[in-house]
């Protein structure tokens, strides 16, 4: 499964088939961030990549809260 969220860790969109099966979260990812005009990260079946407008997609670093993370965004 994959996620997509602005680079704040905002959630943009939830429950998007991962790269395991298709390329739905990153060709989504692509377009979400050429849309707006910004980077966004993109959480792919456990890893994290930054998508940029320009369609550029690049390993993430880790969030920078990452236990607030979790608890902010656990379902």
């Amino acid at each position: 499964m994959a996620e997509i969220y602005t680079c704040d860790g905002e959630e943009i969109t939830v429950g998007l088939q991962g790269s395991a099966v298709c390329d739905e979260a990153l060709r989504a990812a692509r377009s979400i961030a050429r849309d707006r005009n910004e980077p966004v990260r993109l959480e792919d079946d456990g890893e994290l990549w930054d998508v940029h407008p320009d369609g550029r997609c690049v390993p993430g670093e880790c969030w920078d809260s990452p236990d607030e993370y979790v608890v902010s965004h656990a379902t």
